[in-house]
């Protein structure tokens, strides 16, 4: 039942006290109802608020509303009123929350009968893959990854319930991908495909929890030692003199017909590779960049686009149908220095895109597809002219994300610490920084372990300073 707990315009500053007390104590639990005033005291509405009951968690449901004050009543009318009109709305919300725990529990009811078939195609795709925030390769690797989950499932538990799949049951996979599981060419499924499979396995139990289809995510209940780890992969770079040969390759490269026909000229492919192991961007970051990205003034590249491939539809030739750009926004913009050196450069292509194409707008592509500056070229095109570019002149094998490495080697050569190198490529936590690349050369290894030795023994620093 509810209270009028302010009605201060009513009554004595004494008998105020007093009722409020009164009403304070009686209400604990209970509605209330409480007057809300204007800068001159004067009541212009009451707010109403109520206890409902209690959740599964055994919480207290609220529910609350804003009531005007009724015009032209008396002081006693007006309260009778509000009470009215507040015991009316109370009774209403009551039967409104009755009847939404009834239709809970009925859905609840319906939700344990639910196969996890059912849930992966008509929930967790519809709904959570689908949203439109994931790109068409990640939708295309989750319709993949879950296929093979759900084959899996009818073999070994046909018809098996969402609720049904337990710790046990995760295990019993577990055992199947490593044991038993093949490739199309029949060979066993690798360390990282097993992960990747189980990923997903979880990532469907996480959101039937998130969408309260299940009360456990039996992934999650798994010890660390029983959960499938990804290969250790080892982190491909050029050394400081390999990378000083690629450059002086870049600087003395003649120019070849082969440049004329697909890009213009050997300035396309130069600007390219020095804008890749200058800044440690991506290739998709890359091939994004369009020139109003560029504040020459100022000597920075503004990261908006990720370009990948759309794999969704593999028969799609139309290069701007077989593209995604995804765009970034707001703090997620990502502001990365360039040297003048690497703004030279950039200076040239402008020019000679302009000559070529005429005067291009700010949402020109850099680094276009030749003949359509308004489109960028595939992110797999660097990588091609990578091979055949290494090919001519002799050079380690690599691949444009080897030169991103190769950044942040150098970088760590060059003095930066941990956090200058993890906002230069763009890392969202310093954790993967420090894994990839903290004494990531042989170079600062040794000057580590020599500055250790000196600290232990000064004295051979010194002897060697008296015999200098």
């Amino acid at each position: 039942m509810l209270t009028l707990c302010v009605d201060t315009f009513l009554r004595t500053e004494r008998e105020v006290t007093r009722v409020e007390k009164e009403e304070k104590k009686e209400s604990k639990g209970k509605g209330k109802i409480i007057a809300n005033k204007n800068k001159e005291g004067k009541v212009i509405s009451y707010r109403v608020r109520v206890c409902l009951g209690r959740d599964e968690h055994n919480k207290q449901v609220w529910a609350s509303c804003t009531l005007p004050r009724p015009e032209g009543l008396t002081p006693a009318k007006e309260r009778k009123e509000i009470n009215r009109l507040a015991e009316e709305w109370e009774n209403q919300q009551r039967i409104d929350y009755e009847q939404e725990k009834y239709r809970i529990a009925a859905e609840r009811k319906n939700r344990d009968k639910i196969t996890l078939e059912s849930f992966i195609d008509n929930h967790w795709i519809k709904k959570h893959v689908l949203d439109g925030k994931h790109t068409p390769d990640t939708i295309s690797f989750y319709q993949s990854m879950a296929t093979d989950i759900k084959v899996y499932f009818k073999q070994k538990h046909p018809g098996i319930k969402l609720s049904e799949v337990d710790k046990e049951t995760v295990l019993d996979y577990l055992s199947w991908l490593r044991n038993e599981a093949r490739t199309k060419k029949g060979l066993p499924y690798g360390a990282t495909t097993i992960q990747h499979h189980f990923s997903t396995l979880r990532n469907i139990l996480e959101y039937a929890c998130y969408v309260e289809y299940i009360k456990e995510d039996s992934c999650a209940k798994l010890k660390k030692s029983d959960r499938p780890q990804r290969e250790p992969k080892e982190i491909d770079f050029l050394n400081e003199t390999e990378a000083v040969r690629f450059m002086e390759c870049l600087d003395t490269e003649e120019e070849k017909d082969y440049w004329k026909k697909n890009h213009g000229s050997q300035l396309f492919w130069k600007t390219l590779c020095n804008a890749l192991i200058l800044t440690g961007l991506r290739r998709g970051e890359l091939v994004g960049l369009q020139w109003g990205d560029w504040n020459k003034k100022d000597l920075i590249l503004s990261i908006r686009r990720n370009v990948t491939i759309d794999t969704s539809n593999k028969k799609e030739t139309d290069p701007e149908k077989k593209i995604h750009i995804g765009l970034t926004k707001g703090k997620s913009i990502r502001k990365v220095p360039i040297s003048r050196y690497l703004s030279d450069l950039l200076e040239a292509l402008k020019t000679e895109q302009d000559e070529k194409y005429g005067t291009l707008l700010p949402t020109a592509y850099i680094f276009c597809r030749n003949g359509r500056p308004y489109l960028p070229i595939y992110p797999t095109e660097p990588t091609r002219l990578m091979r055949k570019y290494i090919k001519r002149h002799e050079l380690p094998n690599m691949s444009p994300h080897d030169l991103r490495h190769t950044a942040g080697s150098l970088a760590i050569q060059s003095g930066a610490n941990v956090k200058q190198i993890q906002q230069l490529l763009g890392h969202k936590d310093a954790t993967t920084t420090l894994k990839f690349y903290t004494g990531i050369t042989e170079k600062a290894a040794k000057e580590t372990v020599n500055g250790i030795e000196n600290i232990l023994r000064p004295t051979k620093k010194e002897e060697g300073e008296k015999k200098a």
